[in-house]
C-alpha cells in the first residue's frame, strides 16, 4: 500500500511540473510575442491583457495531451539610428564690410526717389568711393568697431562719409569741423575741447565717442533713426516742429526740412544700400578687404603735457607722423590740462609707451623764466612764446591777468622754431599775423582792422560766425604770400637767430622789411618780446637787405 501511494505520488508530481512548465511557456511566449509587437507599432499599439494574480489551477493528468508548439520568437528590428538636425552656424564675419552688413537695421528706402537718386549718383561716379580708400583704412573700422560696441545699427559708421569725406580737418562755412561736424556748441555740450591747444572736434576717437553720445541721445527723443540723423544735422528742435506739424506717425520723407537735410538722409541711405549690395547696384566696393578690427593707431599715455617734438623723438617717429596721426592737435605740444594721450602706430604702441615713460619730467618741456618789463602784457607774451594767456595763468598761480613789471614769470616753450611743428594751425596761418582778442571785439572788427574778410578769419580760425570771442582769445589773420611779384630770383627765405640787444625794428630795418610782416612770417605779435637764440622766419630780398 505503502508502494503504491509512492508510485501514485511520483506520477502526480512528475504531471505537475510538466504542466507549469507548460504554462511557463506559454506565459514567457505570450509576453516575447507582445514586446515584439508594440516594438513594431508606433500607431496603435495592441491592447495588452494583464496577467492573473494566481496560476490556473492544475490537475495532474498523467497522460494529457502534449501543449502546442511555442511560437518561434521573432526579434524586433533594431531601432533606427536617431537623425540630428544641426544647422550650420553662419561663418564670423572677418572683414569690415561682412560685420557692417551683419548689423544693419535700417529700412533703406530705395524706393524713395531721393535716395534712388543718391544711388544713380554714385554709380556715375564711382571714382568717389575709390578716392575715399585711404581714410576708410585710417577710420572706418574704428568707428564701427564703436558703433558695434553699443549695439546700434551699422549704417551710422557711414554717417562721417556723408559729413565729411572721411576727412578730420574738414570745416564748413558754418563752423563744423571734424570727422563729425561738430558745430562749437554741441561739441562742447558733449564733452569736446576747443582751445588754443587742441580741437578734440578733430580727434576721431573722441569725436566718435561724443558724436554716438549725440546720436543715442536723439534717438531716445524721437525713436527713429531716419528723424535722429536728421536732428543731427539740422538740430533736433528743427525736426520737433516738423513733425509736429505733418503728424506724430509722419516719417522722415513726409516732413517738410530744410534742402540740405532733406538730401541727408537720403545720401546715408543711400550709401548703405549699396554697401548692403554692392552686385545689385554694380558698384565696386573698395572697402570690402579692410579688417574688421582697426590697426591703424594705438593710444599711449604720456603722463602729462610734453613737447611733440620731444614725444617725436624719443618714439622714433617724425614730427609730420605724430600730427598725422593726432589731427586734434594745436600747437606745439599736449594739451596741458590733459587729456594726456597721443595716437601712435599700432605696431609700435608697446615700445612708445615704455620710451615715453622713460622721459624725465624736466625734459618734457623746455621752460625759460622770464622777467617782465614795462608795457608787457600776459597775451603779448602769450603769443611770443607760442602759449595760451590760461596756461600762464595757471603755471604762474596768477589770479588775473594783469602782471607788474620786474616780475618774473615761468614760461612752457617749444624746443624747436614754431614753423617746424606742421600743426593744423601753422598751416592755415601762412604768412598770417596772430591777434590777440581785445574787449568789445569780434570777427568783423578784426576782420576790417587787418583788411580781410569775416569768412577768411572763420575758415583760419575754425570758428563759426555765431561762435563768442574770448578776450585773450588767438585769433590767426592769413594772409597771402608777401614775396613781391617779379622778385622771385632775388627773394630767399632765411631763419635769422636773434642775438642779445636785438629787437624786431632793428632786424626789419637790418633786412628792409617792416615789422609787421615778421610778426607775420612768424606768428607773433609786431610788440612781442624777442630773445637771444630765438629762431625768425624771415622773407628778404638779399639785393636789399643790409647784411
Amino acid at each position: 500500500m505503502q508502494g503504491l501511494l509512492s508510485v501514485g505520488a511520483s506520477r502526480s508530481v512528475s504531471a505537475l511540473h510538466q504542466l507549469l512548465g507548460n504554462t511557463l511557456t506559454r506565459t514567457l511566449a505570450a509576453l516575447v510575442a507582445a514586446t515584439s509587437l508594440s516594438a513594431c507599432s508606433t500607431l496603435n499599439p495592441p491592447p495588452t491583457t494583464p496577467l492573473a494574480d494566481t496560476p490556473e489551477p492544475v490537475t495532474a493528468q498523467p497522460s494529457a495531451a502534449p501543449p502546442p508548439a511555442a511560437a518561434p520568437i521573432v526579434p524586433a528590428p533594431a531601432d533606427p539610428e536617431p537623425v540630428i538636425a544641426m544647422a550650420l552656424a553662419a561663418p564670423t564675419p572677418s572683414t569690415l564690410m561682412e560685420h557692417m552688413r551683419a548689423d544693419m537695421q535700417l529700412d533703406h528706402a530705395t524706393e524713395q526717389r531721393r535716395v534712388q537718386q543718391h544711388i544713380d549718383w554714385l554709380q556715375r561716379h564711382p571714382t568717389y568711393l575709390a578716392r575715399l580708400r585711404p581714410r576708410a583704412e585710417r577710420y572706418l573700422a574704428d568707428i564701427c568697431e564703436s558703433v558695434r560696441e553699443r549695439g546700434l545699427p551699422s549704417e551710422l559708421c557711414l554717417l562721417p562719409i556723408v559729413e565729411s569725406a572721411l576727412d578730420p580737418l574738414a570745416f564748413s562755412p558754418g563752423g563744423a569741423a571734424g570727422l563729425w561736424q561738430f558745430i562749437p556748441g554741441t561739441a562742447k555740450r558733449y564733452g569736446l575741447k576747443i582751445d588754443w591747444w587742441v580741437d578734440e572736434r578733430r580727434d576721431p576717437a573722441a569725436a566718435t565717442d561724443a558724436a554716438l553720445d549725440y546720436l543715442e541721445d536723439l534717438h531716445a527723443r524721437f525713436d527713429d533713426w531716419a528723424l535722429a540723423v536728421a536732428a543731427y544735422n539740422c538740430g533736433e528742435g528743427r525736426v520737433a516742429r516738423a513733425v509736429r506739424r505733418a503728424g506724430e506717425d509722419a516719417d522722415f520723407f513726409a516732413l517738410d526740412l530744410p534742402r540740405e537735410t532733406a538730401a541727408y538722409v537720403p545720401r546715408l541711405l543711400a550709401f548703405a544700400a549699396i554697401a548692403a549690395d554692392p552686385e545689385a547696384y554694380e558698384v565696386a566696393l573698395p572697402f570690402e578687404d579692410i579688417p574688421a578690427e582697426g590697426t591703424f593707431a594705438g593710444t599711449v599715455e604720456t603722463g602729462g603735457q610734453i613737447d611733440v617734438a620731444r614725444a617725436a623723438q624719443a618714439i622714433g617717429l617724425s614730427v609730420e607722423d605724430i600730427y598725422a596721426l593726432n589731427p586734434g592737435l594745436n600747437q606745439w605740444a599736449t594739451h596741458p590740462a590733459g587729456p594726456h594721450r597721443l595716437h601712435v602706430p599700432a605696431e609700435r604702441e608697446a615700445a612708445a609707451q615704455e620710451a615715453l615713460a622713460a622721459i624725465p619730467e624736466a625734459e618734457r618741456l623746455a621752460w625759460i623764466r622770464h622777467r617782465i618789463r614795462p608795457n608787457q602784457t600776459l597775451g603779448g607774451l602769450a603769443v611770443a612764446y607760442d602759449t595760451d594767456v590760461a596756461t600762464l595763468k595757471r603755471i604762474n598761480q596768477l589770479s588775473s591777468s594783469r602782471i607788474r613789471a620786474g616780475d618774473h614769470l615761468l614760461i612752457p616753450t617749444s624746443s624747436l622754431a614754431a614753423n617746424e611743428y606742421p600743426t593744423p594751425v601753422q598751416a592755415r596761418r601762412g604768412n598770417g599775423a596772430v591777434h590777440v582778442v581785445r574787449s568789445g571785439e569780434s570777427l568783423w572788427t578784426i576782420a576790417r582792422q587787418y583788411g580781410v574778410s569775416t569768412r577768411s578769419l572763420m575758415r583760419a580760425n575754425h570758428v563759426g560766425p555765431k561762435d563768442l570771442l574770448q578776450i585773450g582769445q588767438k585769433i590767426v589773420v592769413p594772409h597771402g604770400s608777401s614775396t613781391p611779384r617779379g622778385r622771385d630770383s632775388t627773394m630767399r627765405t632765411v631763419t635769422y637767430r636773434v642775438r642779445s640787444g636785438d629787437s624786431l625794428a632793428a632786424i626789419a630795418a637790418k633786412f628792409n622789411v617792416s615789422v609787421g610782416k615778421i610778426a607775420g612770417w612768424n606768428g607773433i605779435a609786431t610788440d612781442a618780446l624777442i630773445h637771444p637764440g630765438q629762431a625768425l622766419v624771415l622773407h628778404v630780398d638779399v639785393t636789399a637787405s643790409r647784411t
